[in-house]
């Protein structure tokens, strides 16, 4: 038996949510919001409620029954990935779990890490990832410091393309632009995509 859907305060455009949920391109920000919608604090649990969070196989079922697709594998990766980095803080402590998030979090394509391991993460791919992990967090007081282990690693990352990062910056803009296109398309509100554009303004500062 699939989680009950929750009463949520906003209307989503079910036709464009069902296409992004099929769409191995959609950002997992996007993802998470339609399943957040459909499902509430159910999604990532809620420890002080007593709130279990759902199986991710009871959560692709829900999705399904409700908008009438399934998400596309990288989606799945996405949506893991960004769970992941919401419960808890290892995204900020530990080395391997940010390399996966920010893999996952980037195209959503894992390949055989099982076999092969983490590729070396690029400047993008890191960007893109704090950012799209800290416009979901939405901490009052601010994200949690990265450890010195995951500094390190960042560090030498960005280092590898320093006369790469305006590049860089312009192509984790556009995406981001984009993806705000898509929160408008299927319906979240455009108050709340102001908000997002002023978390952005500050975590690329």
């Amino acid at each position: 038996m699939t989680q009950e859907p929750h009463k949520a305060p906003i209307q989503l455009n079910m036709g464009k949510a069902r296409v992004a949920l099929s769409d191995p391109d959609t950002p997992g920000l996007v993802l998470l919001t339609i399943a957040m919608w459909a499902f509430g604090d159910a999604v990532l649990g809620d420890p002080e409620a007593g709130i279990e969070p759902m199986d991710p196989a009871e959560l692709w079922a829900g999705l399904d029954e409700i908008f009438g697709t399934w998400v596309s594998e990288e989606g799945e990766n996405k949506i893991n990935a960004l769970t992941l980095a919401l419960q808890g803080d290892l995204f900020y402590r530990d080395v391997e779990v940010f390399q996966a998030v920010c893999t996952a979090l980037f195209d959503g394509d894992l390949g055989d890490l099982v076999a092969t391991g983490f590729e070396d993460l690029t400047a993008a791919e890191i960007m893109w990832a704090v950012l799209e992990v800290e416009l979901a967090r939405e901490d009052e007081e601010g994200p949690p410091e990265f450890s010195s282990g995951v500094q390190n690693y960042i560090g030498a990352a960005l280092a590898k393309e320093q006369d790469n990062q305006y590049e860089n910056a312009a192509e984790v803009k556009m995406a981001y632009r984009a993806m705000l296109d898509q929160m408008k398309d299927i319906g979240v509100p455009v108050s709340a995509v102001r908000l997002w554009d002023a978390e952005y303004a500050e975590t690329m500062e």
